[in-house]
């Protein structure tokens, strides 16, 4: 993979989660706030959401299936980064609750582990393992 289709996905990674982020902002109460269920029906329809994202833009970049931990990671590691800034800031940036930012934390690291999951089972798939 060259270095300018690696900037074109974490740059495409980290629009997703401004997008996400915005979301949060905005939407963040109805879905951190409103208790375990809909909280569980978030974060599965977030992790289902970023697994579709990832398979439509690898599919809109004709990257190879055997790249897909690759992919999925570069996309990731720009707002997984971000995610510290925001929880750390979570009340000032979105007006919820500190304690808030526990729920969003779970859903990011959920939706992440889900998409890496989905990324390696694709790739396994393809006949080609992580190492």
């Amino acid at each position: 993979m060259t270095t300018k289709e690696m900037t074109i996905l974490a740059l495409l990674g980290f629009g997703v989660w401004v997008s996400g982020a915005v979301t949060f902002k905005f939407g963040g109460g109805a879905l951190f706030e409103n208790g375990p269920w809909v909280l569980a029906a978030s974060a599965v329809a977030i992790a289902l959401a970023v697994c579709l994202v990832l398979r439509s833009i690898m599919d809109w970049r004709k990257a190879p299936i055997s790249q897909s931990v690759t992919v999925a990671v570069i996309m990731t590691l720009g707002g997984l980064f971000g995610d510290v800034a925001y929880i750390l800031g979570f009340h000032r940036i979105t007006g919820l609750s500190q304690v808030t930012a526990g729920a969003y934390a779970a859903v990011v690291i959920f939706a992440t582990a889900v998409l890496f999951t989905y990324a390696l089972v694709r790739q396994t798939r393809a006949g080609v393992s992580g190492s």
